[in-house]
This record gives structure tokens, sequence and C-alpha cells, in this order.
């Protein structure tokens, strides 16, 4: 049985900002993601989760494609779970980039990634809860998915410097998309027509579902309904 006895070098939660990395309780690292990703409320999150996942024992990852999954709450002691609540706007590509990398860097050592969209999660918060670990991505009955192409903020002063911030910007935005093909059976047509804030996605529950944008709906009376059921 591995041990995940992970004392992290100071008291997690000091954050005055809505997103926290709790101190592990046994094998479950809660995370919360409450409010905008931007570097300011995430650069702390993101450094206590990279130290938790530093200490991790190294394992094989975690195949859930091979695995029956009859509960998302159902995990071997021996596997770490970083238990995410998700209930914000998305922001930074750049922040989401950092905490989309600490939820591979943990898969790559064994760990689950259990996403839970608690009310809404938007644009990076949105691709943020589709890389939940596959079999253990949540959604709240009432909650929702936005996915939506995002806005363009970049400024310059020199020569052609704003026409190639904006290009740029474009170009990273369009590569997030690639979650969205990789994690969920929405079509290349209807990511197209969910790129502009104009034409956002906003999917609900049984949407999210039916497109394997989340694997269980978890209802108020406490049931779970999977794709099937």
């Amino acid at each position: 049985m591995a041990n995940f006895d992970i004392k992290p070098s100071k008291w997690l939660n000091e954050s005055k900002q809505g997103n926290f990395v709790f101190a592990p309780v046994g094998n479950v690292c809660n995370v919360q993601i409450f409010d905008n990703l931007n570097m300011e409320s995430c650069a702390e999150m993101i450094a206590q989760l990279s130290q938790i996942i530093s200490q991790l024992p190294a394992r094989e990852p975690f195949d859930s494609t091979s695995t029956k999954i009859t509960s998302p709450y159902d995990i071997a002691s021996d596997r770490f779970v970083f238990d995410v609540l998700i209930n914000a706007p998305g922001g930074d590509v750049l922040v989401y980039n950092g905490i989309s990398s600490m939820f591979a860097l943990a898969k790559s050592r064994g760990a689950i990634i259990r996403t839970n969209n608690i009310g809404y999660a938007a644009s990076c918060a949105s691709l943020l809860a589709v890389q939940g670990t596959p079999g253990y991505r949540i959604m709240f009955e009432h909650a929702y998915n936005l996915v939506h192409y995002g806005r363009v903020s970049v400024s310059g002063s020199r020569e052609n410097e704003l026409e190639i911030a904006t290009q740029n910007s474009k170009k990273s935005r369009e590569l997030l998309f690639t979650t969205y093909e990789k994690y969920t059976k929405l079509t290349p047509e209807e990511i197209e027509k969910y790129k502009t804030v104009e034409k956002s996605g906003q999917l609900f529950a049984k949407q999210c579902l039916a497109k394997r944008l989340c694997d269980w709906i978890l209802t108020s009376d406490g049931k779970l309904i999977g794709r099937g059921r």
C-alpha cells in the first residue's frame, strides 16, 4: 500500500482569494477553484499543487479505460486523489496552462483527478472540469458548462505589436480546443459554433453527460446518474 504521509512545508489555504489547496488527509487532497483564474489568485495554489505532487510515490498512471468504474467515490486507498471543486468563470490562459500541467503531472504519478462542477465551469474552468480523470468527472444536477472562445486582451505600442500579440493569443486559444476533442464527444462543428462569446455554448448537466463533458450527475437528493442509467 502506498504511503501518503505528505507534510506541506507550511499550512495551506493562506490565500485571501477563492482558490485553495487544502493539506492532504489520507489519500485525498481537496482543491477549491471558486475565483477567476489569474496569477494573483492561483500562483500560491499552483505552487502548493506542485509541492504535494512532488512528494507522491511514483506509480503507473491510472488506466480508466480498462477499469469498470461503478462510482466516482469508490477509489482504492493506494491511489491518491485530487478532489477538485469548481465554480468559476475562467480567466487567464497562461494560468489555466499552469493548473492543467499540474493535473497532467499528478496523473503521470498515478493520481486520480476527480473534478466536481458544483455550479458552473466557464471558459478555462470548463477545460479544467473536462480534464478530470475519465470516469471521475462529476456535475451537480443544476450545474452548467460554458464552452466559449474568450476575448483577446492585449496591448502594444511598437509597430505591429498589437497585431502580432492578437494573432499569437488566437493561436494559443485555438490549441485549447483540442482538449474538448480529446476528452469529450463534442463534434468539430459544435466546438466551432461555441467559439464566440456571442454564440456561447451553455451546456447543462444532462447535455454534458450525453456529450461526455462529465461522467456522472449528482442529483439534489444525492443520487448518481451515469450514462445509460
